[in-house]
């Protein structure tokens, strides 16, 4: 593995020379950010993926309840490329992406908007263009997009594999050098344990303060419950086995909860994103025959209801929802100051 990475490491600084020139542009002003007329929030990391950015858009939209807001994505993976104003009853994971899906429909209404484009500009200007207001626009994924100015620039960074620690592409997982941590106004330490202790937070701002001067958070993930393929909650049984079906970028807290809670389970983990193959699913329809009951995210939910497996197994698919909490409660009242004072 040593070896592998020395072989390969002229990649890594040629990727770091190459975003390093593109921030500098900016930075300068060579190349130009849209601003808009609307209040802007943007959700992003430095690394390919894992850290939480839909459960903390979903956290962000959570406290935006008295206003008409929209979330604009790229939707990654989505096969249509032109600008879509998502609607659950005549789009899928195909036309959106799986994320932007699952945003849609925790929270579609008509104070809601998802908007799926990989030009932000666009999307913007369509949103400023729309009879009915938009009073605030979160980002997904938008921290290295800079094309659009932000209002609010939020860094997240996962508590087991925080940005200091890790390299830049292929070496390691980041996007872009820790230095682009300077551009965020705030920075949230994602999936921390439920115990974490001052000495490790004081650390960790410690660590963060060499990048950045931004205000820094703490959450952690809360399982609330099971849901059913009828929208009702169900509790879970230490006496049944479970298949547990993911396609995220870090299981590994979902197989913490379900052993915390001494669940009987079995993985049959895919790549992030993952589009299951008729063959795929097939597979899982003669796995599952072994088990009491199928539980899987509720972002892998979206395309797995698209597939055949639905209607093939007589087995409860159970998706386990999950949110972001923060540590202390007096920050979450502090962060939803802040979003909400960008509102004019």
């Amino acid at each position: 593995m040593i070896l592998f990475k020395i072989i390969i490491s002229p990649l890594s600084l040629i990727y770091w020379m190459l975003s390093s020139s593109r921030n500098a542009l900016f930075k300068w002003g060579l190349l130009q950010q849209y601003k808009s007329r609307i209040p802007v929030i943007s959700v992003g990391n430095l690394c390919m993926g894992g850290s939480g950015k839909t459960p903390h858009v979903a956290l962000i939209i959570e406290h935006l309840t008295d206003y008409n807001k929209a979330v604009i994505s790229r939707g990654y993976g989505r096969k249509n490329k032109v600008i879509i104003e998502a609607n659950s009853q005549i789009h899928n994971t195909k036309d959106t992406g799986d994320e932007p899906m699952e945003l849609l429909h925790k929270f579609e209404g008509s104070s809601f908007k998802m908007i799926i484009d990989g030009n932000r500009k666009n999307a913007l200007r369509y949103l400023e263009m729309h009879k009915e207001k938009t009073d605030i626009v979160v980002l997904d994924d938008g921290f290295q997009h800079q094309y659009v100015k932000r209002d609010l620039n939020i860094l997240l960074t996962d508590f087991s594999n925080p940005f200091y620690k890790d390299l830049i592409l292929p070496i390691g997982g980041l996007r872009e050098h820790r230095k682009g941590a300077e551009r965020a106004d705030m920075v949230i330490v994602t999936k921390c344990p439920k115990d974490i202790t001052p000495a490790i937070e004081n650390e960790i701002k410690k660590r963060i303060s060499c990048y950045s001067s931004a205000k820094i958070f703490f959450t952690k993930i809360s399982y609330e419950a099971l849901i059913n393929h009828h929208n009702n909650k169900t509790s879970i049984d230490s006496k049944k086995k479970y298949l547990l079906i993911t396609s995220i970028a870090n299981p590994n807290p979902i197989y913490e909860h379900l052993n915390e809670n001494n669940i009987q389970f079995a993985t049959k983990k895919y790549r992030d994103h993952h589009n299951f193959t008729k063959t795929q699913i097939q597979e899982v329809i003669n796995i599952s025959r072994q088990y009491d009951a199928i539980i899987t995210t509720e972002k892998d939910w979206m395309r797995l209801k698209e597939t055949e497996l639905v209607n093939a197994v007589s087995l409860d698919i159970l998706r386990l929802r999950m949110k972001m909490e923060f540590i202390y409660s007096k920050e979450n009242l502090k962060f939803k100051d802040q979003i909400t004072s960008l509102i004019k």
